[in-house]
């Protein structure tokens, strides 16, 4: 340890003597002799401003001192954590899809017997175990008779109207075979009604 003396110094010059024997030393601890309580505080507070955590003025047998110590405490430098990405702003991916419409035209062209062939019937038969109906089912032609109130298959198009289905028969047609009051199922409708309703669909089905 260290030790000097400032006795009968003036405050300044006292001052200067620590600071040239503290930058000089390479202890951590000093002992300095002083004269009275005003040279101790002065010293108390120089030392301290130059990093002397322990500062304590002693009196042994009339004689007046400091000690003076730093303590070493290790100081330990967390990493700094590592930059992350920012994360991107997630917009609104919701793809809104366009509910997809089907539309059905059938004309039964090749003989006015078709309309109750076995395909058809079993056609129509399908159509009512899908989860997806058509939008819409247009008759024309032969057709027609599909809808006539004495027809075996007249039954099915009825049961798909009451799940949304709207069954179109074509007026002229209805008209040319006799039918216009025969109709048990679907609505009397101009046949460019029928067309426009069928290609205003998504997806269309022609039999």
């Amino acid at each position: 340890m260290l030790t000097i003396s400032i006795v009968g110094r003036k405050t300044a010059d006292a001052l200067s003597s620590v600071k040239n024997a503290v930058s000089s030393n390479k202890d951590d601890s000093i002992k300095i002799l002083i004269d009275g309580p005003s040279q101790a505080e002065a010293v108390k507070k120089f030392l301290e401003a130059q990093g002397f955590d322990d500062v304590v003025p002693e009196d042994d047998d009339g004689n007046l001192y400091i000690i003076a110590s730093k303590s070493h405490v290790t100081v330990t430098e967390e990493p700094l954590p590592e930059e992350s990405e920012p994360v991107p702003v997630q917009q609104d991916q919701t793809v809104h899809e366009t509910k997809s419409t089907i539309g059905i035209l059938i004309s039964c062209r090749k003989s006015s017997r078709d309309y109750n062939s076995p395909f058809i019937r079993k056609f129509l038969l399908s159509l009512l175990k899908t989860e997806s109906k058509p939008d819409v089912i247009g008759l024309i032609d032969s057709a027609v008779k599909i809808s006539a109130y004495n027809s075996p298959l007249c039954v099915i198009l009825k049961k798909l109207e009451t799940e949304g289905v709207n069954v179109l028969v074509s007026d002229s047609c209805a008209q040319r075979l006799g039918m216009t009051e025969a109709t048990g199922a679907g609505v009397i409708a101009d046949m460019s009604e029928i067309l426009d309703d069928i290609f205003s669909c998504s997806k269309i089905i022609s039999i």
